[in-house]
C-alpha cells in the first residue's frame, strides 16, 4: 500500500490539475451548480482532489490549519448552505507540491478555447443566446447573454482571459497586446454592457504602465507594496459607504447611481452584520466580493479571508511574483462591485495563497 502511494505520489500534478480544469472548464462554459452536469463533473474532480491529498505529504501544523479551516467552513455550510470559498479553500489545500505557474497556463489555454467556443456557438444560433433584461444608466435594457446566464458572466469570462494571459506572459507582452485587448473589450461591452470590467481592465493598464515606470526608476518593491493595501481599503470602504449614505442623502444618490444600487441593497441589511461571528440565516448574494463574504460568513471567516488575501499578495510580491501581485490586487478590484472574484475558478490567482500554508519549496512555482 505504501509502494502504490508513493507512485502515485509522482503524478499530485496531473491529479490537482484534474481537479481545478474541469472545474474551471464548467464557469468558462456558462455552466453552474444549477446544471446537473457540473454536479457530475464537480463529483468525479473531486475525486481526484482526494487522490490527490491522500499522497502528498503534510506536516502537523499545515494539517492542524487545514482541520480549523474545514471546522469553519463546515460550520457555515451547514448553518445557511453558502458554498462559494469551499471550492475556493479546497483548490488551496491541494496545491501543495504542484507547479502554479504550469496550472496557471493550462487554464489561461482552457479558458481562452472554451470561451470563445462558448460565445460563437451562442453568437451562430448553434445554442440559445438568452436575453436579460437590466437596469443600465437609469432604465431596462435587455442584452444578450450569449450562451451564459448573466451578460456580466459573459464579459467577466472574457476579461479573465485577457487578465490569465498577462499574469502568465508577463513582460512578453508588449504594449500592443494591452491595445489588442482594451480593442476586444470595448467590443464586448457595446455588446454586452458591463461597466465594471471595462473601467477595472482601465485600472489594469494604469497599474501595469505604473510597473514598467517602477520598474525603470528602481522602485518596483515600493510600487509593489501598496497592491496589499487594496483589497483592505475596498473592504473599509463597503462598510463605511452604507453608514455615510444613511447621513448624507446627495451622497447616497451620488454612489447609488455609480454603483448601480449596490450600497442601497447593502444598507437595508447592514444593521443585520454587526455581531454576524458566523453566516447569516439564510444566505443571500451581493454584487460585492466583501460584503457578501461578511454577510454569508460572518466576521470570523471574513477577517480570515482578508487576512489571507493581503498575507497572499504580501508573500507573491516577496518572492518576486509581482504580475500575480498585480493580478490579485486587480481581482479585488473587480470584486468590490461584483460576487465573482470570491471563487478561484473566476479568481485563479487565489491558488497562489497557497504559498502562505505550504511555504518554501513546498509549494513548487518555478
Amino acid at each position: 500500500m505504501l509502494e502504490l502511494r508513493k507512485k502515485l505520489a509522482n503524478y499530485q500534478e496531473i491529479f490537482y490539475m484534474l481537479f481545478l480544469l474541469p472545474m474551471t472548464g464548467m464557469t468558462s462554459m456558462g455552466l453552474n451548480s444549477e446544471d446537473r452536469i457540473y454536479l457530475y463533473v464537480f463529483a468525479v474532480a473531486t475525486l481526484f482532489l482526494l487522490l490527490k491529498m491522500a499522497v502528498t505529504d503534510f506536516t502537523w501544523q499545515e494539517i492542524a490549519i487545514m482541520a480549523v479551516l474545514t471546522l469553519l467552513f463546515g460550520v457555515n455550510f451547514l448553518r445557511n448552505g453558502e458554498k462559494t470559498l469551499i471550492l475556493t479553500v479546497m483548490a488551496i489545500f491541494g496545491a501543495k507540491n504542484v507547479n502554479l505557474d504550469k496550472v496557471m497556463k493550462y487554464a489561461l489555454w482552457e479558458k481562452a478555447v472554451l470561451t470563445v467556443g462558448t460565445l460563437t456557438l451562442a453568437a451562430t444560433g448553434v445554442i440559445e443566446n438568452e436575453m436579460a433584461w437590466l437596469p443600465k444608466n437609469g432604465t431596462y435594457m435587455a442584452i444578450p447573454c450569449y450562451g451564459y446566464y448573466q451578460p456580466n458572466m459573459a464579459f467577466a469570462n472574457i476579461f479573465v482571459v485577457l487578465l490569465l494571459a498577462v499574469a502568465v506572459y508577463q513582460d512578453k507582452l508588449k504594449w500592443y497586446a494591452y491595445v489588442v485587448g482594451t480593442i476586444i473589450l470595448l467590443g464586448a461591452y457595446k455588446v454586452l454592457i458591463c461597466r465594471t470590467g471595462i473601467l477595472v481592465w482601465g485600472v489594469l493598464c494604469i497599474a501595469i504602465i505604473g510597473y514598467v515606470i517602477a520598474k525603470r526608476f528602481h522602485k518596483v518593491k515600493w510600487y509593489m507594496n501598496l497592491y496589499p493595501a487594496i483589497p483592505v481599503l475596498l473592504g473599509t470602504c463597503t462598510m463605511i459607504f452604507p453608514l455615510i449614505a444613511r447621513k448624507n442623502q446627495d451622497f447616497s444618490q451620488w454612489i447609488d447611481v455609480l454603483l448601480n444600487d449596490r450600497i442601497n441593497n447593502i444598507g437595508e441589511v447592514y444593521d443585520q452584520v454587526r455581531y454576524l461571528l458566523m453566516g447569516h440565516i439564510p444566505q443571500k448574494p451581493y454584487d460585492s466580493m466583501y460584503f457578501d463574504m461578511l454577510y454569508n460568513y460572518g466576521w470570523i471567516l471574513f477577517g480570515i479571508g482578508l487576512v489571507a488575501y493581503v498575507a497572499g499578495m504580501w508573500y507573491c510580491n516577496r518572492k518576486g511574483q509581482y504580475y500575480i501581485t498585480i493580478a490579485l490586487g486587480i481581482m479585488a478590484i473587480y470584486g468590490f462591485m461584483e460576487l465573482l472574484p470570491l471563487s478561484v475558478l473566476w479568481n485563479l490567482p487565489l491558488f497562489y495563497l497557497s504559498q502562505i500554508l505550504f511555504q518554501g519549496n513546498k509549494v513548487r512555482n518555478e
